[in-house]
């Protein structure tokens, strides 16, 4: 075993150094962009080191002093930018000159992994980790936005049963008893099973091995880009599809998919894309769209195990925020149900009725901003030839990536009083008081002083599809659960800082227990 750590080691420290030759020699020009941390050849890799730690500090230290800085990660450096005048540039700008594209193939996800050795920061690699195609043919990103929102309605009461059946098979609870329960987890398994009786419904949605897949892929896919982008540029086409777990994970994923899609197929070519009965899911919705190869039994499994990859940990993480500050700021908790109450009294459940408890949207705003799952978005890499050049005269240099400072956005107390409170109805009030442009402070609205979705044309497709979700998931806990810290006296669980990106405590637990009375079911 000593020998293969040792070999792993070794192999590891030659492929650094040799990665790190070519970063030196191939590093676009940024010295007129100031950086934050050390930024000579070799001490910016001592800054990288740090930014992993610490790297929400040095943003904000960035946004205290400049509004375009740079930080240093292992293998590049990123701009970031502030202020509505240049993020509005970047929202307006043309995919020929900041690419969100070739963004996402080198995806800044930044993750906090310990590799027996080393910490690395990773970069997605979606040619490799997940196919070339889903970049050459984004068309699920279209299906995602419209054909979720879209059917939400009809499939509304599915989506709210599985919410209802998960919490109950998770948390098993009887009587008046506290319980401790692990929250990320659970959550995951909401998310997971709630976004698969839509996209593939029963029963393959409740599933162990199939939604193990979907929590699998996306570690899978992590660790596979971290160790093909410590390779130098010309090793990773070779090495690359070795590394990558696609293949591994296309198999796994056709044995619950392939004969459901090709059943599918096989229908459509009988009887049409209109017969009765056709099921209102997931795989219609991509049937709607897909031509020539992505019409194929290979192509849609990979399209779903995808979908589901976007899916799944970003909703969930949010909503694991969500309960941590339900559980710590629980003022809010009694006059939400009282809203929950009475607009269910009245209309029952819908997504009608959902849309209209503003006191639970504003909740979820206020939470995504007081405990964002990054401090950076909107990540936009440089393909201008001669560089993009900002409003102030900034020019970043073509091959660079371009993110916006998330985190001091939202703690601007030019826009937000006491940012660094959580004030579960400020975005309430913003919405009462602004009459004329209240859907501006709902919970899925973007804007150039709320970026937690992105903005503009490139927002999450998914948004409208996982607000709705999360607020019925939050609704349900309301009226059915009491929740509370498992300390009350040490607080909110810490969060883990990774990078830029900000993860729920992953071992923290909460206390659950059956309502009294019940609540609404």
């Amino acid at each position: 075993m000593d020998d293969y750590l040792r070999l792993g080691t070794y192999g590891t420290a030659a492929l650094m150094g040799a990665y790190v030759l070519k970063t030196i020699f191939h590093t676009p020009e940024l010295k007129s962009i100031p950086a934050i941390g050390p930024s000579g050849i070799f001490s910016s890799y001592i800054g990288a080191y740090k930014y992993l730690i610490h790297g929400n500090d040095m943003i904000n230290e960035g946004y205290a002093k400049y509004r375009v800085f740079r930080v240093p990660l292992i293998h590049r450096w990123d701009v970031i930018i502030s202020g509505r005048e240049l993020v509005e540039e970047l929202r307006a700008s043309k995919e020929e000159e900041l690419s969100i594209r070739e963004a996402f193939n080198e995806a800044r996800a930044q993750v906090y992994i310990l590799l027996v050795w080393l910490i690395f920061v990773q970069i997605l690699q979606t040619n490799m980790t997940m196919g070339p195609n889903i970049l050459g043919n984004p068309y699920h990103i279209s299906v995602t936005r419209v054909g979720m929102t879209k059917n939400l309605d009809a499939r509304f009461d599915e989506v709210r049963d599985e919410i209802i059946c998960t919490f109950q098979d998770h948390l098993k609870l009887e009587g008046n008893e506290w319980k401790a329960i692990p929250a990320q987890a659970t959550v995951m398994q909401v998310i997971c099973r709630t976004g698969n009786r839509l996209f593939v419904g029963l029963p393959l949605c409740r599933n162990t091995d199939y939604l193990n897949l979907n929590f699998e892929f996306t570690l899978s896919v992590v660790m596979a880009a971290q160790m093909i982008n410590i390779l130098p540029g010309f090793l990773r086409p070779i090495l690359g599809p070795w590394i990558s777990p696609l293949k591994k994970y296309l198999r796994r994923a056709d044995q619950h998919l392939g004969v459901l899609v090709t059943e599918r197929l096989r229908t459509e070519e009988e009887l049409g894309d209109k017969y009765p009965g056709r099921p209102n899911d997931l795989i219609s919705w991509l049937l709607d769209v897909a031509e020539g190869e992505e019409r194929t039994v290979p192509a849609l499994v990979q399209r779903i195990l995808v979908i589901n990859f976007g899916a799944v940990h970003t909703s969930a993480n949010t909503f694991t925020h969500a309960l941590f500050n339900l559980a710590t700021f629980p003022s809010s908790v009694e006059e939400m149900r009282e809203e929950i109450e009475s607009i269910v009294k009245e209309e029952g459940w819908s997504k009608a009725s959902v849309a209209k408890m503003h006191k639970v949207d504003s909740f979820l705003r206020e939470s995504q901003r007081y405990s964002g799952n990054s401090v950076t978005s909107m990540g936009r890499k440089v393909v201008k030839p001669g560089g993009f050049t900002f409003s102030d005269g900034t020019t970043v240099p073509e091959g660079c990536f371009v993110n916006v400072a998330v985190g001091p956005t939202h703690n601007n107390p030019d826009v937000y009083s006491d940012p660094d409170v959580f004030d579960p109805f400020r975005f309430y009030r913003m919405r009462t008081d602004d009459e004329e442009d209240s859907l501006r402070h709902q919970f899925s609205a973007t804007n150039l002083d709320y970026l937690s979705w992105g903005h503009g044309r490139h927002a999450c497709p998914g948004r409208f599809f996982a607000s709705t979700a999360l607020k019925t998931m939050l609704a349900h806990i309301l009226m059915t659960y009491d929740v509370k810290l498992e300390d009350e006296g040490a607080g909110r669980p810490p969060n883990q800082w990774f990078a830029a990106i900000c993860i729920p405590n992953g071992q923290a637990k909460l206390l659950f227990r059956k309502r009294h009375p019940l609540g609404t079911q």
